[in-house]
């Protein structure tokens, strides 16, 4: 099976991301662990990936937590899986760092506001009805999104962000109250004025089996991610990089997005309840 680009690029991502914070030349980095800054540049571009033995003294180097360590350990020795298989902590820190990445990022999520979209309102309010939990997960979960949100809207370079949304996650909003339904609103009428961004909605039936997926490609970005679809059910989630499987669900995209309404043209049907 051929090996997995996406393993080579993540620890690239975070060794450079931390290399330029604490402003350290790749030939430092490189002395971590004996290595040229040669080989730095190729895992910092994706071409190679630190083995299982070079991870633990990059981490320390370069201040990774015991959590991402990990990460980056397993990823080192799953590197040979095409479509590697986590828990979706572990895949999360996949779509954190390609969505600072990017150029495009195209979110699919029929059930729920994604949450890149999320206010905290929604986030600690609405979440729990759909699911049990407990504050400290939902805690963890809110510093996550915040994090990936605030990423995502101190880009500079324009990434081409589209979010479809099933037009359920909208109606489930009266659960809400009042204010903090208006609130999401404003905060999905807010995004789609960006530029780069375009949200909608998927008004109606769609295909069986077009369960919520994420679709990333680098867009021209200079470090963006090889083309990926993250994807997943009840318990297990996947990043798929198989270039057949992903043009189906690029077909699917292509599909839901042709039959979706823009947001604004949707706010303003009466409809809905909430223009």
């Amino acid at each position: 099976m051929p090996s997995s680009k996406l393993a080579k690029w993540l620890p690239g991502r975070e060794i450079r991301i931390r290399r330029l914070e604490r402003k350290l030349s790749q030939s430092a980095v490189g002395r971590f662990v004996k290595r040229t800054d040669q080989t730095v540049s190729k895992w910092e571009h994706g071409e190679k990936c630190p083995d299982v033995g070079q991870m633990w003294p990059l981490a320390a180097g370069l201040g990774m937590d015991d959590e991402l360590r990990a990460y980056m350990i397993q990823i080192a020795q799953n590197e040979h899986e095409q479509n590697f298989r986590s828990d979706r902590r572990f895949n999360a820190l996949c779509l954190r760092m390609a969505e600072l990445s990017n150029g495009e990022i195209h979110k699919w999520e029929p059930v729920f506001i994604p949450g890149i979209a999320q206010t905290q309102a929604y986030h600690f309010n609405f979440l729990p009805l759909a699911w049990k939990t407990n504050q400290e997960e939902l805690n963890s979960g809110w510093s996550f999104n915040r994090g990936r949100q605030e990423g995502l809207l101190n880009r500079t370079d324009n990434p081409k962000v589209r979010l479809l949304i099933g037009e359920k996650a909208i109606r489930d909003l009266v659960l809400l109250s009042e204010a903090d339904r208006q609130g999401q609103v404003d905060r999905l009428l807010e995004l789609d004025s960006i530029a780069g961004w375009d949200l909608r909605i998927l008004a109606g039936p769609y295909p069986e089996g077009a369960s919520a997926f994420d679709l990333y490609r680098p867009g021209g970005a200079e470090f963006g991610s090889p083309p990926f679809v993250y994807t997943e059910l009840l318990d297990e989630s996947w990043c798929i990089e198989e270039k057949d499987r992903i043009a189906r669900y690029d077909e699917v995209w292509r599909a839901l997005w042709a039959k979706s309404i823009p947001l604004r043209e949707y706010l303003n049907d009466q409809r809905n309840g909430l223009a």
